[in-house]
């Protein structure tokens, strides 16, 4: 896939994520289907910080400053610093403390640029384990923060969150690989 297509497909599929992030049920919906929403956000952050290290077009210049100046560790920490910044944004638009998602994107992002071939070599079983653990931490860490500072109670969300993002893991990368096509390892 050409750089502008791969850069279209990104930016419709982050701001898709963001649109599902801040969608809520009806308020005569059932009540504990609200637990099952996934984290769209982390699932889209997960497959392009796993795809772009190996697609280093126009769109990998752009997002992440590659020149001829920059080596692929300057590369690496301004995709951290961009996956922050974005998280910040995510905090304004959920509501919550700023920071928090911030935090939790870098993390994630430095923690798939740091073993991406790995993760490459997983089977689709041992990526949707990862993505559970990934996502249950990243939920028990905002519940964590949300307790203290805005006394939130705890609830059975970070499990029900990682269990429905874990079953969503397997098609949503397979349906993005296809539209991305191949062009990686």
């Amino acid at each position: 896939m050409s750089s502008p297509a791969l850069s279209i497909v990104l930016t419709f599929s982050v701001l898709l994520s963001f649109v599902l992030a801040v969608a809520r049920l009806p308020g005569e919906s059932v009540t504990w289907l609200s637990y099952a929403r996934p984290q769209w956000i982390l699932l889209i952050c997960f497959f392009w910080a796993q795809q772009l290290p190996y697609r280093k077009g126009l769109l990998f210049a752009l997002l992440f400053g590659a020149s001829r100046q920059s080596d692929d560790q300057t590369t690496y920490r301004r995709g951290i610093i961009l996956s922050w910044v974005s998280g910040l944004f995510v905090d304004a638009l959920l509501n919550e403390p700023f920071g928090l998602n911030g935090a939790i994107f870098a993390s994630l992002t430095f923690f798939v640029w740091r073993f991406h071939q790995r993760h490459q070599m997983h089977s689709v079983v041992q990526q949707t384990m990862m993505i559970f653990l990934i996502v249950f931490f990243a939920e028990v860490f905002r519940a964590f923060v949300m307790h203290l500072v805005a006394d939130q109670p705890w609830d059975i969300l970070p499990l029900t969150a990682a269990l429905s993002s874990a079953v969503l893991w397997p098609f949503l990368s397979r349906f993005l690989l296809r539209l991305i096509g191949p062009g990686y390892n």
